[in-house]
C-alpha cells in the first residue's frame, strides 16, 4: 500500500463523480514505492507553502494522493497559468467542431482588428504569444478594470501598439488568450465561462472547476478555479490523447497540435521565470522533446506533468499564491515519481 495522508478514490472517474460529501482521497493499491517521494514533499514543505496536494495517475488509476496541511483533493483553487492549457483545449475542441481554424484571422470574428491596423494576427499567435502585440506583465491585464471581455479585447486592440510582425517574436502576455477567449464567445454565441463548461468540464467530470464570472471580465489565462482531482481528470486526458474514461474528447490531430512546439530557441523573448530552455506548445511547456514530457508550471505556484514516457499525468496545486514556481522543488518530485515507476 501506498503511504497517504487520507483516503482515496479507486480510479480517475470515481475521484471526480462522486459527490462532495462522500469524495475522500484514496490511492488504489499497488507495488510502486513512493517512499521517497514521500520524503520529497515533507522535506518541501515549507518551500511549497505548507497547504498543497499532490496527485499522480497512471492507466486511468490514481496511484498516489498526498494532502499536504489544509489542502484537499477536493477543493478548488485557482491554478493560475494553466488556465490558457485549459483554454487552448476548448479552442481545439471548437475546431473540432468545424466552427474555426487556428489558423484564420482574429479580425474574421471581430472586425475591429481591421479597423485598428491589426487584421493579420490568427488565432494560434494568440495562443502562442506570437501576436506581435506590446505585452503586459503576467497577471496585470485583469486588475479590475473591464466588464466583459468584449470591453476589454476592444479596448487592447484599440490602445496596445504593434511590437513586431505577428509571429515573429513569442513574447509571453495574457493578452493573446483574451483575444481568443472572445472569438469563442462570437462563434458559440454564449459567454466564455459557459462554453469551458459546456465544452470541458462536464464532459471530463470536473465538477469542481470553473473559470469564475464576478463584477468584471474572466481571465482566460490565470483565471481558472480547479480542485486537484479534477485538473489530474484533464491532464489524464492530455496523456490518453484526447480520450477520458473511453469517449474522445479532442480528435486525435488536436490532441496532436495540443503538444506539438511552436516556438524556436531564438524567437523566445520574454517568457516566465522557470521555463528556460523550453519550447512552447499551446498552453503548456515542452520541457523536453524526447521523451516527451510536457508541463504547465503556473506563477501562482502550481504545476501540471504529462510525462508520455513513463505514462503518468502528475498536479502539484497549492492552495495559494506565494510566487513563482521553485523549479528545483518540482524537479525533485518529478524524478521521485519517476524513480517510483521504474
Amino acid at each position: 500500500m501506498l503511504t497517504t495522508c487520507r483516503s482515496l478514490s479507486l480510479s480517475l472517474f470515481l475521484l471526480a463523480a462522486s459527490t462532495a460529501s462522500a469524495q475522500k482521497l484514496v490511492v488504489s493499491p499497488s507495488t510502486y514505492n513512493f517512499k521517497p517521494l514521500d520524503q520529497v514533499l515533507d522535506q518541501d514543505q515549507k518551500l511549497l507553502d505548507k497547504n498543497f496536494t499532490v496527485l499522480v495517475s497512471k492507466n486511468n488509476q490514481v496511484i498516489y494522493g498526498k494532502e499536504m496541511g489544509e489542502a484537499k483533493a477536493n477543493i478548488p483553487v485557482a491554478v493560475g497559468s494553466i488556465s490558457g492549457w485549459l483554454t487552448a483545449a476548448v479552442t481545439l475542441a471548437m475546431v473540432d467542431q468545424g466552427k474555426l481554424s487556428l489558423d484564420d484571422k482574429v479580425s474574421t470574428y471581430l472586425p475591429i482588428f481591421k479597423t485598428y491596423g491589426k487584421a493579420y494576427i490568427t488565432v494560434r499567435q494568440c495562443l502562442t504569444h506570437f501576436t506581435g502585440l506590446a505585452p503586459m506583465g503576467i497577471g496585470s491585464l485583469h486588475i479590475g478594470k473591464y466588464q466583459t471581455l468584449e470591453a476589454e479585447v476592444n479596448d487592447l486592440c484599440a490602445k496596445r501598439e504593434i511590437q513586431t510582425n505577428p509571429g515573429t517574436e513569442f513574447r509571453y502576455s495574457t493578452i493573446g488568450y483574451a483575444i481568443v477567449a472572445r472569438v469563442l464567445e462570437v462563434i458559440a454565441k454564449k459567454p466564455f465561462a459557459l462554453l469551458v463548461k459546456e465544452t470541458l468540464f462536464r464532459p471530463l467530470n470536473m465538477q469542481r472547476s470553473n473559470f469564475p464570472v464576478g463584477e468584471y471580465a474572466v481571465d482566460p489565462a490565470e483565471g481558472a478555479v480547479c480542485s486537484p482531482s479534477d485538473l489530474l481528470n484533464f491532464t489524464a486526458m492530455v496523456l490518453n490523447k484526447g480520450v477520458f474514461n473511453g469517449k474522445r474528447l479532442l480528435s486525435e490531430a488536436s490532441a496532436a497540435e495540443l503538444l506539438k512546439p511552436e516556438t524556436t530557441a531564438a524567437q523566445i523573448k520574454s517568457s516566465p521565470v522557470g521555463v528556460d530552455g523550453y519550447a512552447y506548445a499551446l498552453g503548456a511547456w515542452i520541457q523536453s522533446a524526447d521523451p516527451l514530457i510536457v508541463v504547465s508550471p503556473s506563477f501562482k505556484g502550481s504545476w501540471a506533468v504529462v510525462d508520455f514516457a513513463r505514462g503518468y499525468a502528475a498536479v502539484i496545486l497549492v492552495n495559494k499564491e506565494f510566487g513563482e514556481p521553485k523549479k528545483q522543488q518540482y524537479f525533485g518530485i518529478q524524478e521521485a515519481i519517476a524513480q517510483a515507476l521504474q
